[in-house]
């Protein structure tokens, strides 16, 4: 991996800052939370335990069967929809013992005029085939009952066919119903509005089965009158403004306070319409899809999603408010999916005489809440994301100059090695940093190393030239020496002499002959020959001249035309064949091959039976460097294959060594532009 890459994927790291301030952040929005929900439930359970005795009492002997009376905004139109009554999916609901049949029942008030709403049910219909516009000739129908301080009241809703009512009660003084009968495809829903105030007014009802088509559908009836097991009138209840003016008084600004009973009817609402107070309209603050989405990251799953609410509901029935009424204290959050608002929740039921008797609700709408989480997130996300960046892109500018510069210093280190380059032109070595100091350390190492090369490559001529005057005076004495008369012993010891003397000429001669070579490189005689002619001839006499050695030779038939010294040539292949004479056994096979690629010839010289050592390969061809792992009877100075550099450098080519795969022997390669 590059030095760049590295400190780039090391400038990730910086990721944990956006990470860490996440997790601070929904430990911030995680405390907010707990302290509003200990605050509320605080407040919840102080109002729990002052309730004044006046609405306690109204607890404890509360009718067992009432029913909310809704405070109606406008007169309903009489037209079987519900449109006009708030919160209409809440009412008492009757069924027949056999559940065919339910009702569910929903009175509401205005200007002192009584509305009710009653939505009958019959299963048994939608399996009958007959015509919903037509009503049955059978026992259904509704009985409805009504009393206040004024009397008993009494009507008998049996109509010919669905559309508007209007019809007098049985009494002189019960005055004139009127209403809606709307059919609908399981049943039909009256709209009635009666001529009795809604104030101490008490109702039952009976509803009989219209289906038809059942022996058993004249006995099928719903209502308070038709349950013996229930209370047979229902009690109109108004919220109790006194007790929810005690709560406006009470709580704080935020908050909203209901009180239910134990079926969840609310009984109190702290924002119930009272002369003495005025609310101002809650603004709501719409929020993008992605700003909630992100709070609900935050937050997790503790905040359910809530849809459109009731403005003025009747009946609380949530898990918070269940969970109370079951006499635990209960907390909720809830966001509402368009806007801001975020709403935390608390129950706490009321313990009267030791039983469950209602309970407690409060709602704190925290507006801010969402805002203030969205925008420290933003600021959060940005700074530390921008950090991220703007850290990670000054690492990989920094990685990429630093990368340049070891870049530039290595080639030029390289260059400096394979071509011999001045060295006062090596960059970086005027910077001050450590980049600096490594690049003089390498020119002092590669004047080191030059200095040496080239005492290396002196040394031979140096050695042969000092060495010619002491091997001629020791000769001339041995050969003296010769001439008298030894025995044997001595003559012995004089044989050993001369063989010692004529190794030591014979490494003269091998330095005598590097050193002659390297100063008549540029005096050789230079021409277009053909190459492949060149090598056939010199191997024509290596089979001559090593007898039983296995030789086979490649040679295409083209002249193959270069500008080139023969006899250098000649002596490279030369040093090449030797050496692989000489690195191989009587059994191994010896191999020459020519042969010309897109731009260049190749001369190879391959042979089995030996192997390069791998941590060496790149010495090979320098000057008295030797490899040889079988050693023959001459001296082996470690210059053939220096020389064989030399040849092919003049050329203008390049001599590589390698070893044949699956272990089968050594090549060597010298190219030669053509």
């Amino acid at each position: 991996m590059k030095l760049r890459t590295k400190l780039v994927a090391l400038s990730l790291l910086t990721l944990l800052l956006p990470w860490s301030g996440w997790k601070l952040l929904q430990e911030l929005e995680r405390f907010l939370r707990e302290t509003q929900e200990e605050a509320l439930l605080a407040s919840a359970r102080t109002l729990a335990g002052a309730l004044p005795v006046e609405y306690q009492t109204r607890l404890l002997f509360a009718p067992d069967l009432q029913a909310p009376l809704r405070t109606l905004e406008r007169p309903p139109v009489l037209d079987g929809y519900v449109d006009d009554w708030p919160d209409a999916a809440h009412g008492l609901e009757f069924s027949s013992e056999d559940s065919e049949l339910s009702v569910m029942f929903i009175s509401g008030d205005y200007g002192g005029r009584l509305y009710l709403l009653l939505e009958i049910v019959e299963a048994s219909r939608g399996q009958e085939s007959s015509s919903v516009s037509a009503v049955p000739e059978t026992p259904g129908g509704v009985v409805l009952l009504a009393r206040n301080p004024r009397g008993l009241f009494s009507f008998t809703i049996r109509p010919e066919a669905p559309g508007p009512l209007q019809l007098h009660g049985e009494g002189s003084d019960s005055g004139q119903l009127e209403g809606y009968w709307l059919e609908r495809e399981n049943g039909y829903r009256l709209e009635l509005s009666l001529p009795l105030s809604a104030e101490n007014t008490d109702i039952s009802f009976q509803v009989g089965d219209s289906s038809g088509g059942h022996e058993d559908a004249a006995q099928r009836v719903a209502g308070p009158l038709a349950d013996p097991d229930r209370p047979a009138w229902i009690s109109l209840t108004t919220r109790w403004q006194g007790l929810s003016d005690w709560f406006a008084r009470s709580e704080s600004a935020s908050a909203h306070t209901w009180l239910v009973d134990s079926n969840g009817w609310i009984m109190a609402d702290s924002e119930s319409p009272s002369g003495q107070q005025e609310h101002s309209p809650v603004t709501l603050h719409k929020t993008t899809w992605l700003q909630r989405s992100l709070y609900r990251l935050v937050a997790g799953e503790r905040t359910e999603l809530t849809g459109e609410t009731s403005v003025n509901p009747v009946r609380l029935s949530d898990k918070v408010v269940l969970q109370a009424l079951s006499g635990n204290d209960a907390v909720g959050w809830s966001q509402d999916l368009e806007s801001a608002f975020v709403w935390n929740t608390v129950a706490v039921p009321v313990l009267l005489q030791g039983d469950i008797q209602g309970a407690i609700v409060m709602q704190s709408s925290s507006d801010g809440l969402l805002l203030v989480t969205n925008r420290a997130l933003g600021r959060l996300l940005f700074t530390t994301l921008a950090l991220t960046f703007g850290l990670a892109a000054g690492l990989w500018y920094f990685a990429s100059r630093l990368s340049r510069r070891v870049r530039r210093l290595s080639e030029a280190v390289s260059q400096a090695m394979e071509e011999g380059v001045d060295l006062e032109v090596l960059p970086l070595r005027n910077d001050r940093d450590e980049l600096g100091e490594l690049a003089r350390n390498n020119q002092k190492l590669l004047r080191a190393v030059a200095d040496y090369s080239q005492y290396l490559q002196t040394l031979a001529g140096k050695l042969s030239h000092e060495l010619k005057t002491p091997l001629a005076i020791t000769r001339s004495s041995l050969d003296n020496l010769s001439n008298e008369s030894l025995d044997s012993g001595a003559r012995r010891f004089l044989e050993r002499a001369q063989e010692g003397v004529e190794r030591q000429a014979a490494i003269v001669r091998a330095m005598s002959e590097a050193s002659r070579l390297e100063a008549a490189m540029g005096a050789a005689d230079w021409e277009i020959a053909s190459l492949s002619d060149l090598v056939k001839h010199c191997c024509d006499g290596y089979g001559s001249v090593h007898e039983g050695r296995v030789l086979t030779t490649r040679i295409p038939a083209e002249p193959m035309r270069l500008f080139c010294a023969p006899d250098l040539l000649a002596q490279a292949l030369d040093k090449l064949v030797d050496n692989a004479m000489s690195l191989s056994g009587l059994e191994d096979e010896i191999s020459v091959i020519l042969q010309r690629t897109d731009q260049q010839y190749e001369l190879v010289v391959r042979n089995t039976g030996s192997r390069l050592p791998a941590e060496l390969q790149e010495r090979l061809f320098d000057s008295l460097v030797s490899l040889r792992d079988k050693r023959g009877e001459g001296p082996h100075l470690g210059l053939g294959l220096y020389i064989v550099r030399l040849v092919a450098e003049a050329h203008k080519g390049a001599v590589r060594a390698r070893n044949l795969a699956g272990e089968n022997g050594v090549e060597f390669v010298i190219t030669l532009p053509c």
